[in-house]
């Protein structure tokens, strides 16, 4: 089975289907969800919160403020890493770098998951420089101290040169990981808790209903961007910039009205009409009426990730601060295919997908946030403000400084 860090596909077959109306949510939900999205396009507008919010430049660029994310937020909080469809087999691994820390994550004999800093117990050196594969050993370059797929010290040259030294406690140090939906989390602090019961809470159920656990990893990319982290889950938070910034991609598909928002605790999850919405179903009784090819789910997940259903696949972004510099951070995308198995015909189906991804976000959605930083770092003004129709935003930024007040 093939790997590599941009392109995934094959595997064992599947028949997973993430686009059928009960992949997405269950019937009472559709039936509330069209209601509400035929009510606010029908009157040509979309949900408003109460009052704007007022939204602090400093979040996005003081460095104090940078280092309490990362202390708080990017050091204590489940994140989303990798999918289990990429640690399919026994000795497959992947590696990560959050912020100054690299892990290496590793499907063991038994099933389960270990994760583990990438750093040798000999004199700190990376240990994994291969951004995923297969293996069962892990060797030190510098001095090849070999560790297993588990962690343990396996081998130390001239070992009598290390005497009193117990090898059983100079393992690679783990760190907390889970999998849950197909979705692999790490929290990268040794000895911090990992309950993804109650870190998700109902946001639980909205991640099972897509079934990515059936899905492949169609294609997989990171790439860095100058702009801070909050920026890019702020990009796919509103549809009010639909209709201007994308008037030859998904401007062309996608309302830019008729939203609707759900807090779920510290997540919150986003509905979004397409254009089809209306004339497909205008003249449809409300009982009979199936918006499943006729919208799309945005679910952001605390902190930093923004997992995209649309109505035949799944798209999932997450954001990290790189370096310790609020005006840079790096970008992950997955694409995932519904079934683990790609067929020829079905390749050029998702490598269109891929290019209106590209053409959309990363061509349009990032160099206009990247001119956002470059104001906000000028000191222009002290504070944005998010409309009544940026629930989203309101939402995501609320929760960000609850979280922060509340560590």
């Amino acid at each position: 089975m093939e790997r590599s860090g941009v392109w995934r596909d094959g595997g064992m077959p599947r028949t997973a289907r993430l686009a059928s109306g009960e992949a997405a949510m269950d019937a009472a939900t559709k039936r509330r969800w069209g209601d509400q999205m035929f009510a606010l396009l029908a009157a040509n507008t979309t949900q408003m919160a109460d009052r704007e919010y007022v939204q602090p430049v400093a979040d996005y660029v003081d460095p104090g403020h940078a280092g309490r994310e990362r202390d708080l937020l990017f050091r204590r909080t489940p994140l989303i890493v990798a999918t289990s469809d990429e640690l399919s087999e026994p000795g497959a691994f992947r590696t990560v770098d959050i912020d100054g820390i690299s892990a290496v994550i590793v499907r063991q004999d038994d099933g389960s998951l270990r994760a583990f800093h990438n750093v040798c117990r000999h004199r700190g050196c990376r240990v994994v420089d291969a951004e995923c594969g297969t293996a069962r050993t892990f060797t030190c370059k510098f001095h090849s101290w070999v560790y297993g797929g588990d962690g343990a010290l396996r081998y130390v040259p001239m070992v009598e040169a290390f005497a009193g030294m117990d090898r059983a406690e100079r393992g690679l140090v783990p760190l907390p990981v889970a999998e849950r939906h197909g979705l692999v989390w790490l929290v990268p602090t040794a000895g911090q808790p990992l309950d993804l019961d109650s870190f998700l809470g109902p946001m639980s159920d909205a991640l099972a209903a897509m079934r990515i656990a059936e899905a492949g990893v169609f294609r997989f990319e990171h790439f860095a961007e100058n702009l801070n982290w909050k920026l890019v889950v702020d990009t796919f938070l509103e549809l009010y910039h639909v209709p201007h910034l994308h008037t030859k991609t998904v401007g062309r598909y996608l309302e830019g009205r008729g939203a609707i928002h759900e807090q779920l605790g510290c997540h919150s999850r986003f509905i979004a009409p397409r254009k089809s919405f209306m004339p497909a179903l205008k003249d449809v009784p409300p009982d009979q009426r199936d918006i499943s090819d006729h919208m799309l789910v945005i679910n952001r997940v605390f902190p930093n990730a923004v997992v995209i259903w649309q109505r035949d696949h799944v798209e999932f972004w997450t954001a990290t601060p790189d370096g310790g510099d609020p005006n840079r951070c790096m970008v992950r995308l997955w694409l995932l295919s519904p079934t683990k198995v790609v067929s020829e015909a079905d390749r050029v189906k998702w490598e269109k997908n891929w290019t209106i991804v590209k053409d959309t976000v990363r061509d349009e959605d990032f160099p206009m946030a990247c001119t956002i930083q470059k104001g906000f770092s000028g000191g222009a003004q002290d504070h944005v403000v998010f409309g009544r129709n940026e629930i989203g935003l309101h939402d995501f930024h609320r929760a960000l400084k609850e979280a922060l007040a509340a560590a």
